[in-house]
């Protein structure tokens, strides 16, 4: 176990100063998406950092892309341009058909680091560069739970990130350690640290090319043994303390447990439409989310671990996910994603095959009424 605080020091009742937007350096990172020639609607970076200056408007804009990137049009304060490092593939030969998907973990710490290397003020924001900033509901979450467990504090303040995608293990996917890359927000030299990866190992992208699949993994069509998202974090855990975590799926009590306190003491996980951003790139789709913690299981973590004070609240996230987990979830998964589901290959490959066009209005039909209701949610 890793401390940096005496138990005494626990608990931390002084009120934060509100942060400013001109203490906030926002790094933008990834690569450019769309040309200055597409339409408005694919020029996805323009539209981030767009938004960025909208709700921050004194904020330092980092963007940190790949050299040799066509960054005409786009308005930011600072430029970072690095080698792309590359991506090695990860998917199955033995599972054609869904690939190929590339292990990205290199790209993500090299974009990152950089960008926040060249950043200066005191507080910054990790965002993709395909994501929209739609408000600064964040900054009502960083600094609000303010009393910390002795063992494994290693940020100075706990990290803001959104819902998606940090998987809760004890829910259907079995993936210990493992929060969100996609936006982050909080002191600039706790990310800094958090973003300080080696690089990567290259056993981790092919795994299971020569061993057999744990029993409890969903994704047989793809070889790494931890995703990106775990592979960032625990480099980062396992420079502070020794972590016991075979693969992505090991869901061992002292892998859960481990997961689940420093989830609680250096995170602090909230629904994407309450902090203010919104994925221009991929659709919401509302199976992931029952995979994901809801603000009021982060809570609960926080309650457990940190503050047996703390009260838990029940959200509206909550309520749904618990309703489609009992209701839809078998369902969703036959006709959405029939390769996390066995019964899924059987209903929906065979009626695709029979009849493909109804099956395409139907799938059509269906994710139109989900995209609906996530509208209305995020209201």
């Amino acid at each position: 176990m890793t401390s940096t605080s005496a138990p005494g020091e626990a608990r931390a009742p002084r009120r934060r100063e509100p942060v400013r937007s001109g203490q906030i350096s926002v790094v933008v990172q990834g690569p450019v998406m769309g040309a200055p020639d597409a339409p408005p609607a694919a020029r996805l970076t323009q539209r981030c950092l767009q938004s960025v200056r909208r709700h921050l408007p004194d904020a330092e804009i980092v963007l940190s892309t790949w050299r040799g990137s066509d960054v005409s049009g786009l308005h930011f304060d600072v430029l970072v341009e690095s080698d792309d490092p590359g991506g090695p593939r990860c998917d199955d030969p033995a599972h054609p058909g869904w690939g190929p998907v590339y292990y990205n973990a290199d790209r993500q710490a090299v974009s990152t680091y950089q960008g926040l290397r060249a950043a200066s003020r005191p507080y910054a924001m990790k965002l993709r560069s395909d994501m929209l900033l739609t408000g600064t509901g964040f900054l009502r979450y960083f600094g609000r739970y303010r009393a910390r467990s002795p063992q494994w504090r290693l940020f100075r303040e706990r990290v803001v990130v959104p819902n998606y995608f940090s998987r809760n293990p004890r829910n259907r996917l079995p993936y210990p350690f493992h929060p969100s890359d996609w936006f982050q927000f909080g002191l600039r030299e706790d990310l800094l640290d958090l973003w300080n990866s080696p690089p990567l190992d290259p056993s981790v992208p092919r795994w299971y090319e020569h061993r057999p699949h744990a029993p409890n993994d969903p994704e047989p069509w793809v070889m790494y043994r931890y995703t990106v998202e775990q592979w960032v974090w625990l480099s980062f855990l396992r420079r502070h303390g020794e972590v016991p975590f075979e693969h992505k799926c090991d869901d061992s009590p002292e892998a859960l447990d481990l997961s689940d306190l420093a989830f609680a003491n250096n995170l602090v996980v909230a629904d994407r439409r309450a902090l203010g951003i919104r994925f221009a790139k991929y659709p919401v789709s509302v199976q992931h989310a029952e995979t994901l913690y809801t603000h009021r299981e982060w809570q609960a973590l926080y309650a457990a671990f940190c503050d047996p004070d703390a009260r838990v609240e029940m959200d509206l996230p909550h309520v749904s996910k618990r309703l489609y987990s009992r209701y839809l979830a078998g369902a969703h998964s036959t006709l959405l994603n029939p390769r996390m589901s066995r019964a899924g290959a059987v209903v929906s490959a065979g009626w695709e095959r029979r009849s493909p066009a109804s099956f395409r209005v139907a799938k059509r039909l269906y994710s139109s009424v989900w995209a609906a209701v996530d509208r209305i949610a995020s209201r």
